[in-house]
C-alpha cells in the first residue's frame, strides 16, 4: 500500500507571520544545509561561479589600465571648475554667489566642449576599422 508523501504546504503547517515555533524550524532547517551546500568550491567545477545560491552577484574585472570614458568628461569638467575656483581671489567678486556663477561658468563654457571632445575621441577610438554587417 502506497502512503502519498505529506505535503509541506498544507493549511495546516503554512508559516504564518505571528508563528514564531514554525519560523524557528524553517530556520534550522535553512541552516542545515545540504550535501552540495557542504561541498568546497574546489570540488565544484568552475569554482565560485558555478554556484548560482551565492545571491546572483556579479563582479566585473577590468584587466587594462585605461581609465573610462566616465573619468575622462568628470575630469574634463572638474579641472576647469577647479581652476576658476582657485582664480576667483584674483578677481573683484562682492560674495560667494560670484564666485559660484563664475566656477559653475567654467564647468559649463570650458568643461563640456572638453567633455564632448572626449566622448568624439573615445567613441571613434572604439569603432571598430572592420566593415559592418546590415
Amino acid at each position: 500500500m502506497n502512503v502519498p508523501e505529506k505535503n509541506a504546504e498544507t493549511p495546516d503547517e503554512v508559516d504564518m507571520p505571528g508563528d514564531a515555533e514554525s519560523s524557528d524550524e524553517a530556520e534550522t532547517a535553512d541552516d542545515a544545509g545540504t550535501a552540495d551546500d557542504a561541498a568546497p568550491a574546489d570540488d565544484v567545477p568552475g569554482g565560485e561561479e558555478a554556484r548560482p545560491e551565492d545571491g546572483g552577484t556579479s563582479l566585473y574585472v577590468r584587466r587594462g589600465r585605461t581609465p573610462t570614458l566616465g573619468f575622462w568628461v568628470a575630469l574634463a569638467i572638474a579641472v576647469p571648475a577647479l581652476a576658476a575656483l582657485l582664480s576667483a581671489p584674483l578677481f573683484a567678486f562682492a560674495d560667494i554667489g560670484g564666485v559660484l556663477n563664475y566656477v559653475l561658468l567654467a564647468a559649463v563654457f570650458v568643461g563640456l566642449p572638453l567633455a564632448a571632445i572626449a566622448a568624439l575621441v573615445d567613441s571613434l577610438k572604439h569603432r571598430g576599422s572592420g566593415s559592418r554587417r546590415r
